[in-house]
């Protein structure tokens, strides 16, 4: 069965983007104490939704939403890295790697379980809803009725008997 139309894709990859960036910015807060600007944060959030867009065609198993997430806290934490680096940035790696696996970990299985539930209860509804009758094939040409007096009206209408002026002949 196909899965929902657009509005749903785009709910769904809104979802993956906000939870993905919210728990990158947690995880990479949570190991070093600073939080990053919030104007990178949002474009940041931003891409992801962008990018999760396309996957969202298809159902986002774990393999997806493992490669999605765990690209998007890797990515998160190298430009969120790179915008600190002005700043003394004395987080240890060790805590920092816990801290993005720990989100993307948690994330990931949220994530499917959700994802499983939202098309179940969509494939459910949907099976309920009544559904639009295909348009029939047509056996024959459609045959309009007109009076004569239309015809000949047109007909006159249509066919001048006045040509090009005198001069141009």
């Amino acid at each position: 069965m196909p899965l929902p139309t657009a509005p749903l894709r785009r709910a769904r990859s809104a979802a993956v983007g906000v939870v993905n960036g919210s728990l990158a910015v947690l995880a990479h807060s949570g190991a070093d104490g600073r939080l990053p600007d919030a104007g990178l944060v949002f474009s940041l959030v931003a891409l992801l939704t962008w990018a999760t867009a396309g996957f969202a065609r298809h159902e986002l198993t774990w393999q997806r939403l493992f490669l999605l997430i765990g690209g998007g806290q890797l990515a998160m934490h190298v430009l969120v890295s790179l915008a600190a680096f002005r700043h003394v940035h004395e987080a240890e790696p060790a805590r920092m790697l816990t801290a993005h696996v720990a989100a993307t970990v948690v994330t990931v299985t949220v994530l499917a379980a959700s994802e499983r539930t939202v098309l179940a209860l969509a494939r459910a509804i949907a099976a309920v809803l009544p559904r639009r009758l295909p348009a029939l094939p047509a056996s024959a040409p459609l045959g309009v009725a007109t009076p004569s007096i239309a015809r000949t009206a047109v007909v006159l209408h249509v066919l001048s008997w006045r040509g090009p002026p005198a001069e141009q002949v």
